[in-house]
């Protein structure tokens, strides 16, 4: 046999070779969802071994129980479910506190301010409190793992466990039941120091609050209740031309206003969170520093300073009259603070109230101007200001303050509003357009002035040898986040309105 012809067969068994081994890997390959399930049970068998038997097959997630009585099953009581399973309600609406992490558990997102703040990633404007949510027969917004362990028996063993008030578990989700191919898309503060990756396992810890048939009652609840102990308000009506019939009601639940109000008569109330599932507790930020223990007072007496440095005790008793009425058809300059029931403020437009409760160091803040008149037939997304704005403004006097109190039916209704993280990057200083200023400026001066002349020396010597300092480019990076409101949530705004003039 020649050498060529070895050479020639050699060859050819290395690429039948090859084409077996393509073959093989071919036949054998899988998907990336499959490869993630064998990921995720390897990492289950090195680190929790115990958790092997508590798969489930519907999503292919593991569980944990951390804690709660699985025998509790109290009976249902008014608008609380009790500790009725999840499972068994056609429809309910959850409180639960979630912290999620990633499979090596650095912390992705998060609800508690003081794991926040653990993280370096606390923010002023982010409100730390329970998550409610929608968990009926159908998912209607509810992370997949999520949903599928709230709403399904859970295998622990040779057990089962249906999740309800109490239950604190922890679920190791594969990517196809959590973020997917996004990784984590969560804004508002809730962050946490690092993102998900796509595709990723996410570790969620879920602790359930309580579980109520209809939040819309409860949020009703809560503002009578705290109108009743506030005092001074004003049910708000509608116009004689809003009526349907003869038997409409003209008028609104769950919207008031206090026309009466003044900063400088305010007792500094320590405002009340009425939420259930922190029944029993007298301030809920009591781990966000600015809202701590007892700080809710001496808060509100900072911001009521504020007011009435800025604009004054505002009208007088005697002159809160229909002449200084805004009216229907009238424009008002608005000045507001917007606080949930807690205290908690969510926003505003006065500069100094921005920097003392946000913590920012340089606001701009401009007035709202509304005429109620603008949005006169308007649906709610089309008008400029939510629909307590429209009803109680008109009732509003020139140069006074005042207050409102609405439910989300004339704010921001089931949904809520999400909360947001937008980031803006500045540059400042360019050192290559000064150093090129700079060398023009040279060649000008060097075909201007010769070695002889007596401007010579003061140019060199003042200018070229010490004056110049190249401008190193500066990159300023600013993180704003809007507060979230979550859904069925009532509001207080605190208003100014200035004088008519």
């Amino acid at each position: 046999m020649s050498f060529t012809k070895s050479i020639v067969k050699g060859l050819l068994a290395v690429a039948v070779a090859a084409f077996a081994l393509t073959s093989c890997i071919k036949e054998e390959s899988i998907s990336n969802e499959e490869r993630e399930k064998i990921s995720l049970e390897a990492w289950i068998k090195l680190n929790k071994p115990e958790l092997l038997n508590n798969y489930q097959e519907e999503g292919g997630y593991y569980v944990e129980i951390l804690d709660g009585d699985t025998n509790e099953n109290l009976p249902i009581n008014g608008n609380d479910y009790g500790s009725e399973p999840l499972m068994d309600q056609d429809t309910c609406w959850v409180y639960t506190n979630m912290t999620g992490r990633d499979i090596n558990g650095a912390i992705c997102m998060t609800r508690s301010g003081q794991l926040a703040d653990m993280c370096g990633t606390f923010s002023y404007s982010t409100h730390y409190v329970p998550y409610i949510n929608y968990c009926g027969s159908n998912n209607m917004g509810l992370l997949e793992g999520t949903y599928l362990a709230m709403r399904h028996e859970l295998k622990i063993g040779d057990q089962t466990y249906k999740m309800r008030r109490g239950s604190k578990v922890r679920l190791y989700l594969p990517s196809t039941i959590a973020y997917g191919e996004n990784g984590t898309s969560t804004e508002g503060g809730y962050e946490g120091q690092y993102s998900l990756d796509a595709s990723r396992p996410f570790v969620l810890d879920i602790e359930v609050l309580g579980a109520i048939k209809n939040p819309s009652d409860k949020e009703l609840d809560m503002i009578k209740s705290y109108v009743g102990w506030e005092g001074y308000w004003t049910q708000a009506t509608k116009d004689e031309s809003e009526k349907v019939d003869e038997n409409d009601d003209l008028t609104l639940k769950g919207l008031y206003y206090n026309h009466k109000y003044n900063p400088a008569t305010d007792d500094v109330h320590n405002y009340r969170y009425m939420q259930p599932h922190l029944k029993g507790l007298n301030n809920p930020y009591i781990d966000s520093k600015l809202y701590k223990a007892g700080g809710m007072p001496e808060l509100n007496k900072k911001i009521n300073d504020i007011l009435l440095k800025r604009f004054g005790e505002g009208l007088e008793a005697s002159k809160r009259n229909e002449k200084n009425l805004v009216t229907k058809n009238g424009r008002a300059d608005v000045w507001y603070v917007l606080r949930f029931l807690d205290g908690f403020v969510v926003d505003t437009n006065i500069a100094e109230i921005r920097k003392l409760v946000f913590n920012e160091q340089n606001p701009v803040c401009e007035v709202f101007s509304y005429s109620p008149s603008d949005d006169e037939g308007k649906g709610e997304t089309e008008r400029q200001a939510i629909g307590a704005w429209f009803y109680c403004i008109p009732q509003m006097h020139y140069g006074g303050y005042g207050q409102i109190i609405t439910s989300s039916g004339y704010a921001y209704g089931a949904a809520g509003l999400s909360g947001t993280t937008t980031t803006e990057t500045t540059s400042t200083g360019n050192s290559m357009a000064n150093y090129y200023n700079m060398m023009n400026y040279y060649n000008y001066y060097n075909s201007y002035y010769n070695y002889y002349s007596p401007y010579y020396n003061y140019y060199d010597y003042n200018f070229y040898n010490y004056n110049y300092n190249v401008e190193e480019e500066e990159t300023t990076t600013k993180t704003t986040i809007s507060t979230e409101i979550l859904p069925y949530t009532p509001l207080v705004f605190t208003i100014f309105v200035e004088p008519n003039e």
